[in-house]
Formats: structure tokens, C-alpha cells, sequence
């Protein structure tokens, strides 16, 4: 029987899922880890639908849009730590691209 909808809370762990999304949702582990098996294998074999699957769950696990696979609300639900790592995330990317910018423009520079 399922519990879609009923907004009751299951025993998985937000603050375990978000950080196992965090720093290892290209491998599907926050998936087994709410019991969505199936959907960790694909992860798993697909490096998280080539990131843009592991960036749907962590989006929507950083602002509470996330169940088991009971289809209950994770537990402990901490609004500010998903804002916080939400505002991380966003903040490794712009590093990220900045410093391959960097690198980039140096090594296109240094060849002419």
C-alpha cells in the first residue's frame, strides 16, 4: 500500500539524503538509500542521466520535494541546511567555471 501524497514521514533521513546526493548523486547512492533500487541502478550505469538526473534530485531534495520510496516525506526535514548546500552547489559551479575560463584563456594565450 502506498502512502503518495499522505504526507506522512518515513524513517530515511533528509540530511543523509542530501549529503549522499551531494557528493555522491552521480552514482545513484541517494536513490538506494530511499529505496529506489531500479532507479539507483540506471543512475549508477547512466553517471546520473549524465548529470542532469542527479541535478533534478538534488534541486528538488534541497527544498523538500523529495520522497522514499514508500512515498513518504523524509524525516528531519531541515530547510536552512538545503538552502545552505543549494547556495554551495551553485557556488562550486561558478568557481569551477571561472578556473577553467582562467586555465583555458592561458593555455590558448600561451600557444600563440
Amino acid at each position: 500500500m502506498s502512502n503518495e501524497g499522505s504526507g506522512l514521514i518515513g524513517n530515511k533521513s533528509y540530511t543523509a539524503t542530501l549529503l549522499l546526493a551531494f557528493f555522491l548523486g552521480g552514482f545513484g547512492i541517494h536513490r538506494f538509500y530511499t529505496g529506489y533500487i531500479g532507479i539507483g541502478i540506471i543512475q549508477l550505469i547512466t553517471a546520473g542521466g549524465c548529470g542532469i538526473w542527479t541535478l533534478i534530485d538534488f534541486v528538488n531534495l534541497c527544498f523538500g520535494n523529495f520522497k522514499d520510496a514508500d512515498g513518504n516525506l523524509l524525516a528531519d526535514y531541515n530547510p536552512a541546511l538545503g538552502r545552505t548546500l543549494f547556495w554551495v552547489w551553485i557556488a562550486l559551479i561558478v568557481l569551477g567555471v571561472v578556473f577553467n575560463v582562467a586555465v583555458t584563456s592561458s593555455v590558448v594565450g600561451g600557444i600563440h
